[in-house]
C-alpha cells in the first residue's frame, strides 16, 4: 500500500490571464467609443430639419464640425478660427484619405460661416461632406 502524494488530474483548467486581457479590451473599446459619442452632441445647437434627413453608420475618420448660431466653429469642445480648422483637415486627410466631414450647423447660423467650413474641406481635398439635420415631427 502506498500512502505517499497522489497526483490528481484536475481536469482541464480555464487560463484566467486571456479571459481577464479580453475584459479589460472590451471595457477600453466601449469607454472609447462612448466619448465620441458624446463629443459631437455636448455643444447646444438646434439643428434644422429636413424631410430627407438619414441616419448613416459612423464612419472612421469622420469628423463633426459643430457650427453655432453666433458663428463659432466648435471641433471637439474647442473653438478653433478657420486656419485653425483648415490645419486640423489637412491633417485628417492625410491619416484618413477618404475621411468625411459632417457639419452640423445651427438652424440660426449664417451661410458664409458654413462656406468657410466648405471652403476649408475642399482646400484639404476632402470630397465627403454632409450636413446634419433632423427628420420634421409628425
Amino acid at each position: 500500500m502506498r500512502f505517499g502524494k497522489h497526483d490528481i488530474d484536475d481536469g482541464e483548467t480555464v487560463p484566467m490571464a486571456p479571459l481577464i486581457d479580453i475584459v479589460f479590451l472590451t471595457l477600453v473599446f466601449f469607454m472609447v467609443t462612448s466619448v465620441y459619442a458624446t463629443l459631437e452632441s455636448e455643444v447646444d445647437i438646434t439643428l434644422p430639419t429636413a424631410s430627407s434627413a438619414e441616419i448613416d453608420e459612423r464612419l472612421q475618420g469622420e469628423i463633426f464640425i459643430n457650427l453655432k448660431e453666433t458663428g463659432e466653429i466648435v471641433l471637439n469642445n474647442k473653438k478653433v478660427t478657420v486656419p485653425e480648422l483648415q490645419d486640423i483637415l489637412h491633417k485628417v486627410a492625410e491619416h484618413f484619405p477618404g475621411g468625411s466631414v459632417i457639419i452640423r450647423g445651427d438652424k440660426s447660423a449664417q451661410l458664409g460661416n458654413a462656406l468657410d467650413i466648405l471652403d476649408a474641406c475642399r482646400n484639404a481635398d476632402i470630397s465627403k461632406v454632409s450636413f446634419a439635420a433632423l427628420q420634421p415631427e409628425e
